[in-house]
């Protein structure tokens, strides 16, 4: 495993120009939106499973979403069989690792919670979360609709995909880019609603335009293991994660102090208005 890193969060750095996943505006971003080809389209039938529309005066939950094979390959419940697999135990989530892969964990300026994880393998990047979600309803249907929203009111684009993760959302961001060109900034987001959990996932970098490396991260995702505890928690909170007992210490504090180091070239205008969460960044580039 490579690099072990903590990011003090003090903004969101999404907003800002510059980044090196900003593609300029005549690359192929359009291809990037399109479904590759181990995309598929909804099936009927899974359109069929969210029920028809309810009428007016009957609410309706949002079904659970995520792959048809969750229980069986992924992401799991640490109640559920789970295969063995070398995994880094963050507390509420234990994520596969792989040799030369980069974990970057985000805190909160504050308090030093632990808001995400973010996996970086090469050029491609995996931002991981955990919210509390309820028993008997999903998540990720209204989340992605309320992302959409927020994304196509900054004047990007928002395009819905069906692939091995289920629905996902393409974004299509504007940015400066550092040589003071409009470009594009491409993510993809992801959604797993398990028990009482709900797992989101942000693609990044080559994750987006190279189908291997996204398939790389895929995978680490799918290997993901959630242990969301017993504790009562309002729909949508962020659970915060911990970090390992091997980086108490001395190689906490140097990763730290590199965060301070880095934090005002990280900062950029804030994106509360990308978060359809109370709590909890919405986008968090790692640079």
């Amino acid at each position: 495993m490579g690099l072990f890193d903590l990011f003090r969060k003090s903004s969101d750095p999404a907003a800002s120009g510059g980044s090196e996943d900003a593609l300029p505006e005549d690359a192929d971003a359009r291809s990037a939106a399109q479904p590759s080809a181990a995309d598929e389209e909804a099936p009927a039938e899974a359109e069929a499973a969210s029920g028809a529309a309810a009428p007016d005066d009957e609410w309706a939950p949002d079904p659970k979403e995520g792959p048809r094979d969750r229980a069986e390959n992924g992401p799991f419940d640490a109640a559920e069989a789970v295969p063995e697999r070398n995994r880094l135990d963050l507390g509420a989530v234990a994520v596969p690792v792989i040799d030369g892969m980069q974990i970057r964990l985000e805190t909160e300026g504050k308090t030093d919670r632990i808001l995400a994880v973010t996996l970086v393998n090469g050029k491609a990047a995996m931002q991981l979360q955990v919210f509390a979600a309820p028993r008997g309803e999903g998540l990720w249907r209204s989340v992605r609709t309320e992302l959409a929203e927020s994304i196509r009111k900054r004047g990007g684009k928002a395009d819905e995909l069906y692939t091995e993760l289920g629905h996902e959302l393409v974004s299509q961001v504007p940015v400066r880019t550092k040589d003071g060109r409009t470009g594009v900034r491409i993510t993809r987001f992801a959604g797993v609603d398990g028990p009482r959990w709900f797992l989101r996932a942000v693609f990044s970098g080559t994750a987006v335009t190279e189908a291997s490396e996204r398939a790389a991260l895929v995978d680490l995702f799918r290997g993901a293991v959630v242990r969301r505890g017993d504790a009562a928690m309002p729909p949508r909170e962020l659970i915060a994660l911990t970090a390992p007992a091997a980086q108490s210490g001395g190689a906490a504090e140097e990763a730290r102090a590199a965060s301070d180091a880095g934090e005002e070239k990280s900062g950029g205008p804030d994106d509360d208005d990308l978060n359809p969460f109370e709590r909890g960044p919405e986008i968090a580039e790692v640079r």
